[in-house]
């Protein structure tokens, strides 16, 4: 007699958001909430000296803009660095080198033949491929030399990433790369060199 041992596979269920909805209509809503509470804190903290490990590795930067739209993706795509969510890192880095050529692009007065392109007219910009867009950005001399062969290698990887291939990637070295890449197109192009002066806020 032949005996088949299924193979062990791991599978993913979540049911809490459920279980809260159900709860919520009977007015226990609070009990769920805390049970979700402590569970996010208690997986947050499985790994928490590997999160300290990630955090202080990446690299440090001077003064820049927070008003800016590229900021706030700068600032996510830290935090999935730190989280581990390395793919994701990838994906965003190159999401995030676009935002910035566009923050470029919207915040330069932009002659062609003596003419200043329009809101229209710049809009249009975005419909081509990045690495046209990082050329003309260089052609326009509206970044540096070193800003542009970053730009390039941000788009490079993000689309080995974007277009899957046999090749294994290497997300966790990878996405600590792309992180310093982009901190050194912020520090190239955005970082104040002066000291500032005014009260410093935190974000809570």
């Amino acid at each position: 007699m032949v005996i088949e041992i299924p193979e062990e596979r791991p599978f993913f269920f979540n049911q809490l958001p459920n279980l809260y909805r159900v709860l919520k209509g009977v007015k226990q809503k609070e009990e769920i909430e805390n049970k979700v509470d402590n569970f996010l804190k208690q997986t947050f903290n499985i790994d928490l000296s590997e999160k300290v490990k990630r955090f202080l590795e990446l690299p440090s930067i001077g003064f820049i803009p927070a008003d800016m739209n590229y900021f706030k993706l700068y600032s996510e795509l830290i935090q999935l660095y730190v989280n581990g969510l390395f793919y994701s890192a990838v994906v965003l880095a190159g999401v995030l080198c676009e935002r910035i050529c566009y923050d470029i692009l919207s915040n330069s007065k932009i002659k062609v033949n003596k003419n200043e392109l329009s809101e229209e007219q710049i809009d249009c910009l975005y419909k081509i491929n990045l690495f046209d867009i990082i050329t003309l950005l260089r052609e326009w001399k509206l970044i540096k030399e070193e800003t542009r062969k970053e730009m390039i290698e941000i788009n490079n990887k993000r689309n080995q990433y974007v277009h899957p291939s046999k090749r294994k990637p290497q997300a966790p070295i990878d996405s600590l790369e792309m992180i310093k890449r982009i901190t050194k197109i912020l520090a190239n192009e955005f970082e104040i060199r002066s000291q500032p002066t005014g009260e410093v806020t935190f974000p809570s």
